[in-house]
This record gives C-alpha cells, structure tokens and sequence, in this order.
C-alpha cells in the first residue's frame, strides 16, 4: 500500500515537471513506464514484486518478478532493453532470495544476451560480469534490509536541497521516483549523472558530493550491482575518512553499509 501511495504521488510530482520542462526529464525508458501505469494488471504485478521484495520478503519476489519478464517481453519483446533490465533486476532478487546458484545462472545467461542485443561495450556490461564473478564465488548470501528512499541522501540531505540548481534537481527527481516505482536500474542510471553534475558544480570532495555517492551505492547493491556496490562503499569510506575523518558519521554509514553487504556483522 505505501508503495502504491508513493508511485501516484511521484507520478503526480513528475507529472507536473513534465509540463514544465518535457525535454529535460522524459526518456524512451519514462514512455514506456508511462504506458505500463495503463495497463492495471501490469501494475499492480510491479507494485506486488516491489512491495515483497522492499519489506525483505524477496523469496516471494520472485514469482511477480518472472510473471514481469513475461509480461513485458510480450509486450516490448523478449530483447527490448528494459526487458533485460528486468531480468537484471530478477537476477537480484534471486540472490536475495537465496539462490545463489539461479542468481549466477541466470547473470550468465543475461550477459550473453546483452553482448548479442546491446553491444559488447555497453556500459550494464560490466555490472552484469561482475555479479556473475561475484555470485559464482559463492554458495551463500542473505541480503540485509533495503534503505528507504528518504534515507538515501543521509544526513547531508538539507544541505542537498538548499541551493540546489534547478536541472540538477530535476536529475535528482527522476531518480527519486524512478527508485519509488521499482525501477532500481533506472534510478542508478539517473544517479550517475546526478554525481557528475553534483562533483563539477561542488567538487569531488564536497560532503554533498561524497553523500551522493553513498546514495548510488546503495542504489547499485538494490539495483542487483553487489559487486560494484562493494567496491563503490570500500572506496567512499576510505574517501570520507581523509577528507571528514574516521568518526564522521558518514564514514561510519558507508563501512555499516559494506559490513551489511558483505554479510559481516554491523558496523558501529
């Protein structure tokens, strides 16, 4: 239900900057999203996958989220880049879930069909590779509690907004409500740019600019990215400790966070 609420309402808010600036925040991939809202059953299909698998219940995630495969190969065909996206996003959710061996699986299988559909130089490439290496040297894995949205820009997070230029916020929107839909690959790719706006407009050290970093991190792990997710808390934790120092609350947020991922206890 609180899900559902929050789709209408950043559906409502994207809505209105749609109207006011169109070019700047709609994609082929935002159409495409805007069509499916049409379609009931597939909606409700994507608010029940995200809902279970946002309140840890990510071994009942995965029947909706292979139900959502077929349901937009049917629709957009079994090679449309945002079916493939999907099936990113199943690969997580088994793993989540606990099937390691699926997980690796079903990355393998991903990765042959990106290279034949996108091109072996694709930039979700090598965020598959990294996650078929990862979930291969493993036999076990439980995933800790997702973030929430509101939680993601830490504690910098007034700082964020105030001042913030109006094109970089609206990168920040997209991304806000790209994640509140279910589209975690979405959302990341929306961050990616929000960080290159944010480091040139701040510089690379700025504390708005490494919490931006601990938010796509988080970002990449939810989105079926460990591997890089991993690597992405090691380096920002290292970062924040020169730069904020070692008792920085967020150096601590960023090695709880690499602690949780790596199946470690926490951090505190």
């Amino acid at each position: 239900m609180a899900i559902g609420v929050a789709v209408v309402n950043d559906s409502r808010d994207v809505g209105r900057e749609l109207k006011r600036n169109p070019w700047r925040v709609m994609t082929a991939r935002d159409r495409l999203w805007c069509e499916e809202e049409q379609d009931e059953d597939a909606r409700k299909l994507r608010i029940t996958a995200v809902w279970r698998r946002r309140n840890w219940k990510a071994s009942g995630a995965v029947e909706p989220y292979e139900q959502l495969v077929a349901v937009r190969a049917a629709a957009w065909g079994a090679d449309h880049p945002l079916v493939l996206d999907t099936r990113l996003a199943l690969a997580a959710v088994r793993a989540e879930a606990g099937d390691v061996g699926g997980a690796a699986a079903a990355y393998e299988g991903l990765a042959a069909d990106m290279v034949r559909v996108l091109g072996a130089d694709h930039p979700r490439l090598p965020w598959v590779r990294r996650n078929l290496a990862h979930w291969r040297a493993r036999t076990a894995w439980a995933a800790p509690p997702p973030p929430r949205m509101s939680e993601l820009e830490g504690p910098a997070l007034g700082e964020v907004l105030i001042g913030e230029p109006h094109d970089t916020a609206v990168l920040r929107n997209l991304a806000q409500v790209r994640w509140n839909q279910g589209d975690e690959v979405g959302a990341v790719e929306a961050y990616e740019r929000l960080l290159v706006r944010r480091a040139r407009e701040r510089g690379a050290d700025h504390d708005v600019t490494l919490v931006t970093r601990l938010t796509l991190a988080g970002m990449r792990a939810e989105g079926g990215d460990v591997a890089g997710a991993l690597a992405a808390y090691a380096s920002l934790a290292a970062d924040m400790a020169r730069t904020l120092g070692e008792d920085h609350r967020g150096t601590r947020g960023a090695r709880h966070r690499l602690a949780l991922w790596c199946g470690e206890p926490a951090q505190t």
